[in-house]
């Protein structure tokens, strides 16, 4: 079996109460004797209101599979004759449920152990979204309760503690925070870019006069930027030029095409407050100005290659994809960046056959304080990208070792396709 992200499955299992929420509060359900427990595991009686929402989370998966196998979005009827893995789909979705219901009762047995207890603010997080859904139909119509909602939910929790106390900074499976920061700053890049248009307004490529006339003015650009005296003053450089590049493009006949991709990027604001004093002493005028002095800047992640499954009984083989011009493109401008890209030198690289880029890579360090790119939350962020598989393969670990006892009338009468959930699509 595959490996899955169990901090996304969770976030996945409770975005579907928000994408289905419906109009009507949720009745009281009411499950045949024969039926409350969908399965014992390890002594654990699982309620059937968790194993039903773990099989719907799994049907959503299996849509998700289906639509990146073949480009489209799949229907139920898509879903319901399909063979997944092998297996039809219905009885692949009860096995995904059935192993997600193992972790849900790890993770209870591990908090439990470490004798952790939820905090106050975590309860009321969990009350609030409780409220929250409510009137949600999804769940009243399949028969999971209020309670098995939140049993579910907490165990979303309980994850973060486990993981904080094994795999948090000097845990037993953590590291120190110094060696956290390495791995930050050998995958982490901060970068300033000028994304330049070899091509006119039409998407043609520019004419030979043309084409020398912006090289010639990129050399420029580049030589400029480099003679800057300091690396905050290159770093600045670069939003001169980008302005100049700008102004360039409205200039000609023949307008280029636009700026390229812009990238979302978290900066940090500083606030400047200068005062002007009256002519008695007193302070007659505050100006407050706002400056971000990484404006323009993105951080990039280091590209890491997918390890193939290490399952031996797994005979499934799946081809890899063909990369596309543009992923192929995206993978050799990462390569660039943490390769042997120099810090603070601005190089022109070109991205692909319509695109030239002007770019300058900073020290990443210099941003590692605790109110930007190494604060409370950051840390945890990185925590979660570095152990979230070291994670997943542990609390697995514990998982597979337990016992289960399915419950035939349970498995039965929640079989997936009885289940309320033709409304249910991959995007609501």
């Amino acid at each position: 079996m595959k490996k899955i992200n169990r901090f996304a499955a969770a976030a996945l299992s409770f975005a579907l109460a928000t994408t289905f929420a419906g109009c009507n509060a949720p009745e009281a359900i009411t499950f045949g004797n024969g039926t409350k427990n969908a399965l014992t595991i390890d002594g654990y009686d699982v309620p059937a209101g968790i194993f039903i929402n773990n099989e719907i989370v799994a049907y959503k998966q299996a849509m998700y599979n289906q639509f990146l196998s073949t480009g489209s979005l799949p229907t139920y009827d898509d879903i319901k004759g399909s063979k997944i893995e092998d297996m039809d789909a219905e009885d692949w979705i009860q096995n995904e449920a059935t192993e997600t219901c193992k972790l849900f009762v790890a993770v209870e047995r591990e908090f439990d152990k470490l004798g952790e207890e939820l905090t106050d603010e975590e309860k009321d997080e969990i009350k609030n979204y409780i409220k929250s859904i409510s009137d949600n139909d999804l769940f009243s119509d399949n028969g999971i309760s209020e309670d098995s909602i939140k049993k579910t939910y907490e165990n979303t929790y309980k994850q973060e503690h486990i993981f904080d106390h094994y795999f948090g900074i000097d845990g037993e499976m953590g590291c120190s925070e110094d060696d956290l920061k390495e791995y930050f700053k050998d995958n982490t890049a901060r970068v300033k870019y000028v994304a330049i248009k070899t091509t006119d307004a039409d998407g043609n490529a520019l004419e030979d006069d043309a084409k020398r006339e912006l090289d010639t003015k990129i050399d420029k650009w580049i030589r400029e930027i480099n003679a800057e005296p300091t690396n905050e003053k290159k770093l600045a450089k670069m939003d001169d030029i980008k302005t100049e590049y700008d102004e360039y493009t409205q200039s000609l006949t023949t307008t280029l095409a636009g700026e390229g991709d812009e990238t979302a990027v978290t900066t940090t604001t500083t606030a400047a407050t200068t005062t002007e004093t009256g002519s008695d002493g007193s302070a007659a005028t505050t100006t407050t100005t706002t400056t971000d002095p990484y404006a323009n800047e993105v951080t990039v992640t280091k590209m890491t290659t997918t390890e193939p499954a290490d399952n031996k009984n797994d005979t499934t083989t799946t081809e890899p994809a063909e990369e596309t011009d543009a992923e192929k493109a995206e993978k050799a401008l990462n390569e660039k960046i943490f390769g042997d890209m120099p810090l603070y030198k601005a190089e022109k690289y070109e991205y692909d056959k319509d695109t030239v880029y002007i770019l300058i890579k900073g020290d990443i360090a210099e941003r590692m304080t605790d109110n930007d790119l190494w604060s409370e939350d950051q840390v945890k962020t990185v925590l979660r990208n570095r152990y979230a598989d070291a994670f997943s393969d542990w609390i697995e670990g514990i998982a597979n070792s337990y016992s289960v006892e399915k419950n035939d009338s349970a498995y039965k009468r929640y079989a997936p396709f009885k289940l309320d959930i033709k409304d249910v699509s991959l995007y609501g």
